[in-house]
């Protein structure tokens, strides 16, 4: 907290899997299978969850998990 009244904030995206070139010859029928939703992420997905910890004002030392349920553990 001592670094909020300076105007920095500590939060943080947690993603899962997304598809990204990275995962261009995974197949995506495995990769649905790594989320308890049964979808992979888009990068928008990803973006969008940023840019509300950015403009989320009251929000500060977070970890927004952006990965379908897939940190709750196993399913």
């Amino acid at each position: 907290m001592e670094y909020r009244a300076a105007g920095h904030s500590r939060e943080r995206g947690g993603s899962g899997v997304v598809d990204t070139p990275m995962h261009k010859n995974n197949p995506k029928e495995f990769l649905r299978t790594l989320s308890p939703l049964g979808h992979v992420s888009s990068a928008k997905d990803i973006a969008e969850a940023v840019f509300y910890l950015t403009e989320a004002s009251q929000v500060t030392g977070e970890v927004l998990h952006v990965d379908g349920g897939a940190h709750l553990g196993r399913w």
